[in-house]
């Protein structure tokens, strides 16, 4: 076996190690760096916790316009379904809501919308209001899908009533 010996010629005598320069660091090396970093992570989670937090609170339009694809339109109850599911949407909102029927319900329908046109408050709401509580007045198939058309608008467009100070005192006071 040979041993290995440098060369000894005269171009590689003065050949010398490439020295590896230290690692450069991920980590800022200044504070303000690192405070900017911070702080742009702690506005991250805030907007991260409203975006869960309005997610959670819009569960309700969820969970009732799956209820409304649900519905089976071809059993006659399909209308009073819709009736309880609308309901049950504005109990939640407001439960002085629960004891309203008729045209006060068909406007706090349209109050709730945006633009607080008069779409239920018409002569279809008033018939499918008289079609639950009367055998003999029946809804047309335009009809009812006009209706399922302006519920789920309405649950996927209403705007939830701004409880005040003063509502809230109204209510513990009740």
């Amino acid at each position: 076996m040979t041993i290995h010996k440098l060369p000894g010629t005269y171009m590689l005598r003065e050949l010398q190690d490439v020295t590896v320069p230290d690692a450069i660091s991920w980590q800022p090396q200044t504070a303000g760096w690192l405070l900017l970093a911070l702080l742009l992570g702690a506005l991250a989670l805030l907007w991260l916790y409203h975006r869960v937090q309005r997610w959670w609170q819009q569960r309700y339009r969820r969970e009732a316009l799956a209820a409304l694809r649900a519905l089976n339109w071809s059993d006659a109850g399909a209308s009073l379904g819709l009736f309880h599911i609308i309901k049950a949407v504005l109990t939640h909102l407001d439960p002085r809501h629960a004891k309203l029927f008729g045209m006060a319900l068909l406007q706090t329908l349209d109050n709730a919308l945006p633009d607080r046109q008069p779409r239920f408050a018409t002569e279809l709401g008033e018939r499918w209001l008289v079609s639950l509580v009367c055998d003999q007045v029946v809804l047309s198939v335009s009809d009812q899908l006009c209706l399922v058309s302006l519920c789920s608008d309405w649950l996927a467009h209403h705007q939830p009533p701004v409880h005040t100070a003063s509502r809230a005192a109204e209510a513990r006071h009740a």
